[in-house]
């Protein structure tokens, strides 16, 4: 039970990171955000996706994977 507990608390960690990172910056981009806390920008983009759902964070913009800026 002590590795379930201690899996679960890094994912708290986790999330506890990406809130304080945007505390400092609330506009970066998952690609930014996933660099700064070691993680791929899939990875991020689907926990800030479950923060979203729990209405932790606000996702306020989109853009399409063939976009020039890209």
């Amino acid at each position: 039970m002590t590795a379930r507990r201690s899996g679960m608390d890094d994912w708290w960690s986790v999330d506890d990171e990406i809130l304080a990172c945007l505390a400092v910056n609330p506009y970066l981009t998952p690609a930014e955000l996933g660099h700064k806390l070691g993680m791929s920008e899939p990875a991020t983009s689907s926990l800030l996706a479950l923060l979203a759902a729990e209405g932790k964070v606000r996702l306020r913009t989109v853009e399409r994977a063939d976009s020039p800026d890209r």
